[in-house]
C-alpha cells in the first residue's frame, strides 16, 4: 500500500513538472499540438510496454470498449484541451484553485456513481487540501479570493477538471474485468488518436519542427507525465477507489510551486502553509480509521 501512496505522490510530482514544461513549449507550439504529440508519443510507448509485460486482452478490450473510448475522450483528450487552452485564457491563480476542484468533483461522482460511502476522514482530508490549495493560489489573501473574477477561461478550466474527475469514477462502475495497465494503454492510446485528428484541422502548426529544447519537453511530458503517471493513477484508482486516490491531486499546485522555487522563484509564508495543510489533508483523507479497541469480557 505504501508504495501505490509513493506512486501516487509520485504521479502528482510529474503533473506539477508538467506546468513548467508546458510553459515553455507553449512558446513555440500551439497548445493543441503539444497535447496531441505528447499523448501520441505516449501512446506509441505504452501500448507496446503492455503488451510485452502481459500482452494485450483483447477480450476485455473489446467488452470494455464503450467505457474505455468515453475515458479517453474525455478524461485524455477533453482534459488537456480544456485545461491548456483555459490556461491560455484565464490567470494561473484562477486556474490552480479551479483544478483543485478536481478531488471535491470525484468524490461527489464516486458517491453519485459507485455509491461509495464518504467518510468523516475523507471530507476533513478534502477540506484540508481546499484550504491549502486555496491558501498557495491566494498567497494567503481573504481578499485576494474573494476579488476573483472567472472568465470563459476559468469555465474551461472547470471543464477539464469535472473531466478528470469523470476519468477517475469510470472504471469502478463501468469497466469490467480488465487490468488497470491495459486501461492505461487504451485510454491513452485512444486519447492521443483523438487528439492527433482534431490538431491535423484545428492546429495549423501540428507537422512544425520545433526547437530540441521543445522536443526534450515534450519527451519529459510524455514519458514521466503522461505513461508513468496514468498508469500509477489507474493502478491507484484500483486499488484505492477513486475518491481517495484523487486527494492526490491537491499535491499537484504544492509540487508546482516548489519547482518554481527549485527553478529560482521565491518561496513564501503562504506557500508553505499552504503546503502542510495540503499534505496533510492527503495524509487524513488517505489514512485507514483506527480498528476499534476491543472490550474485555464480563
Amino acid at each position: 500500500m505504501r508504495t501505490t501512496y509513493l506512486k501516487l505522490a509520485l504521479t502528482a510530482f510529474f503533473w506539477g513538472a508538467v506546468f513548467h514544461l508546458a510553459k515553455y513549449a507553449v512558446g513555440h507550439l500551439s497548445p493543441l499540438a503539444i497535447a496531441s504529440w505528447r499523448f501520441l508519443s505516449a501512446g506509441v510507448l505504452l501500448v507496446p510496454l503492455v503488451y510485452w509485460r502481459e500482452g494485450l486482452d483483447w477480450a476485455g478490450l473489446r467488452r470494455n470498449a464503450l467505457p474505455l473510448l468515453a475515458m479517453a475522450a474525455v478524461g485524455i483528450c477533453g482534459f488537456n484541451i480544456a485545461l491548456f487552452y483555459g490556461l491560455h485564457w484565464t490567470s494561473p491563480v484562477n486556474g490552480a484553485l479551479i483544478i483543485a476542484l478536481s478531488p471535491a468533483l470525484t468524490v461527489m461522482l464516486s458517491a453519485l456513481l459507485n455509491r461509495d460511502a464518504v467518510s468523516a476522514r475523507q471530507l476533513g482530508g478534502l477540506a484540508l487540501g481546499l484550504a491549502g490549495v486555496a491558501t498557495v493560489v491566494s498567497h494567503g489573501s481573504l481578499a485576494a479570493l474573494l476579488a476573483l473574477l472567472f472568465t470563459p477561461g476559468d469555465v474551461l478550466v472547470f471543464g477539464g477538471a469535472l473531466a478528470m474527475a469523470i476519468y477517475s469514477t469510470i472504471p469502478r462502475r463501468f469497466v469490467r474485468g480488465l487490468a488497470p495497465l491495459q486501461v492505461s494503454a487504451a485510454t491513452v492510446g485512444l486519447g492521443g488518436l483523438l487528439m492527433g485528428a482534431i490538431a491535423q484541422f484545428a492546429s495549423p502548426d501540428f507537422y512544425t519542427v520545433p526547437p530540441a529544447g521543445v522536443v526534450a519537453a515534450i519527451a519529459v511530458m510524455s514519458v514521466f507525465g503522461s505513461v508513468l503517471a496514468y498508469m500509477w493513477w489507474n493502478d491507484g484508482v484500483a486499488k484505492l477507489g477513486a475518491a481517495r486516490t484523487a486527494m492526490f491531486m491537491n499535491l499537484v499546485p504544492i509540487f508546482a510551486a516548489l519547482i518554481g522555487v527549485a527553478l529560482g522563484q521565491p518561496l513564501s509564508g503562504a506557500q508553505l502553509a499552504g503546503a502542510v495543510l495540503v499534505i496533510g489533508g492527503v495524509a487524513l483523507a488517505s489514512g485507514r480509521p483506527a480498528a476499534p479497541v476491543p472490550r474485555p469480557a464480563h
